[in-house]
């Protein structure tokens, strides 16, 4: 997911990966590598097995994908998550990442502080063959004791929601995507800024993926 005709930012192209939620892959990510590498970002999208594995799992790999494709740390590394792809990250940047980065990570409506329907499913036979390991990993215990973001990362997490104290989903407390309530979203330090909009969505939509880019693209 690599375009060699990446524009350059202040005389090189800021690499970024994406990250998938779960039960999906980096083919649906497509269409968001395409919207970003038209802001001048080198894209590469990251595969992991979200019904197999633990966090800390995925953030391993995630840092020898890292590795493989960019060798030394880079001065800047971006990442546009969408979902679980959120927590991956943030295990990642707890153990794994070069502290010489910069990281700009950018959460499209995260679990933040876990997931209120996987709390509800985690018993369930038919939710835990669905999702396999990430069921457990999901739950609001597991993904609370995640540490709060390194001083070596900037994090901008945009919420999906109707704007409203209702939200999409009525199984979920107060504003919501459908999938993750608002209040789910947020990490100690850093609030959510609500775009509103449906979770399985968030990540084709231009305008965010304009926002994402200039967020990436700051100056370190």
């Amino acid at each position: 997911m690599e375009s060699s005709a990446s524009a350059e930012v202040s005389g090189r192209a800021v690499p970024v990966v994406l990250l998938h939620g779960a039960l999906r892959s980096s083919w649906g990510l497509l269409p968001t590598a395409v919207l970003l590498r038209r802001h001048g970002l080198r894209v590469r999208g990251f595969d992991y097995p979200t019904r197999k594995g633990t966090l800390e799992h995925h953030a391993q790999r995630l840092a020898s994908f890292v590795h493989d494709w960019l060798g030394e740390a880079p001065p800047v590394l971006g990442f546009v998550t969408h979902s679980m792809g959120a927590l991956v990250v943030r295990a990642y940047l707890a153990s794994k990442a070069d502290p010489r980065t910069r990281h700009r990570v950018v959460m499209l409506s995260p679990p933040n502080q876990g997931s209120q329907l996987a709390a509800r499913q985690a018993g369930g036979v038919v939710f835990r063959w669905m999702y396999g390991d990430a069921a457990r990993e999901l739950v609001p215990q597991r993904v609370r004791a995640l540490p709060p973001s390194p001083d070596n990362a900037d994090v901008l997490v945009l919420a999906g929601g109707r704007g409203d104290p209702r939200g999409f989903n009525p199984l979920l407390e107060g504003d919501d995507d459908g999938v993750v309530a608002v209040g789910e979203m947020g990490m100690p330090g850093i609030e959510p800024v609500v775009v509103r909009g449906l979770h399985a969505l968030m990540q084709w939509r231009p305008a965010l993926m304009a926002q994402a880019a200039a967020f990436i693209r700051l100056a370190p």
